[in-house]
């Protein structure tokens, strides 16, 4: 599997694609990713909850986290994987159906491969962010969140310790934050294109893992041009989103407080499905497009012009 290297533009057509991912079969798609979406918040509600149960432990705290990041390593790769090949299905007009997202936890169907090649890159981003806190940044995060942790329940954060630590802290540090960023952005890259390949072909845990590392380095210019403006633009389009929204909201609550819930879940459910479907959608396409494997067209019905 030898990547290949793409123009400038091409991550924009992939998005532009991604639009389209619902049509030939939108029932099995979004139903899929309904119930990616729902498992993912199963998750996080457990993990939450039991958060709560041991606010003011350290410990307990540290350990719910570790247990919840163990069950998160287990359980969603073989469900994002189990989307790219419901995706895939669906793109070549193939018969599938929603639940088939789950098929990668049976027996023989590549979920080993999908937990371990996410536990490489998930233990390489640990180590890179355990690198990252030896930095003049790092510092000043480790010391901002011991004063967030001593902070009690309901209680402000110590100011004045808040203040000393900005005060301490050398406005060089924070130019960290840009390399962080570009770090980031090419682990998430190489780490969906890295799943895809594990879903989609019958390859090792290291095929699959170099594949995306090599995806992305191959890559880089376009991917990083196109996460500058898809950040810049996100940025408008969530602002523009929360005031809408909430302007809605509040006009709802004036005739009934309730009546502002009822709306706001829809909206955020909807919201949270074409945000996967445009996630999945993109690093589908781009999967094709690096590895040159772009899906079969969709015959033509018989009177109708294949385009």
């Amino acid at each position: 599997m030898t990547p290949n290297t793409v123009d400038i533009a091409a991550p924009f057509r992939w998005l532009a694609r991604a639009f389209d991912v619902g049509r030939r079969n939108p029932k099995a798609l979004f139903g899929a990713l309904a119930l990616v979406l729902a498992v993912v918040f199963a998750l996080a509600i457990v993990q939450t909850v039991m958060q709560a149960g041991a606010a003011g432990n350290v410990t307990g705290l540290a350990v719910v986290m570790a247990l919840g990041t163990v069950i998160s390593w287990l359980v969603v790769p073989p469900l994002f994987g189990g989307m790219f090949r419901v995706l895939d299905a669906v793109e070549r007009g193939r018969p599938v159906v929603s639940t088939d997202v789950f098929n990668a936890y049976g027996q023989g169907q590549g979920g080993k491969r999908l937990v371990l090649t996410n536990l490489v890159y998930s233990l390489a981003y640990m180590a890179v962010l355990a690198l990252f806190l030896l930095t003049s940044l790092g510092q000043f995060f480790r010391e901002y969140f011991t004063i967030i942790m001593a902070t009690p329940v309901g209680a402000e954060p110590d100011q004045a310790a808040l203040i000393a630590l900005m005060q301490a802290t050398p406005p060089t540090a924070f130019l960290w934050m840009p390399v962080l960023a570009v770090v980031v952005v090419v682990w998430l890259h190489a780490s969906m294109l890295a799943q895809a390949t594990a879903a989609l072909r019958e390859a090792s845990v290291a095929e699959c893992v170099v594949a995306g590392l090599l995806a992305m380095l191959r890559n880089v210019l376009p991917l990083l041009v196109f996460s500058l403006a898809m950040t810049i633009a996100g940025f408008v389009l969530v602002l523009l989103l929360f005031l809408l929204v909430g302007l809605v909201i509040g006009l709802l609550s004036l005739l009934s407080p309730l009546l502002g819930m009822v709306v706001i879940l829809p909206v955020m459910g909807i919201t949270m499905l074409a945000t996967y479907a445009l996630m999945f959608g993109f690093y589908y396409h781009a999967w094709r497009g690096i590895f040159d494997d772009e899906p079969e067209a969709t015959p033509a019905v018989p009177g109708e012009i294949a385009v």
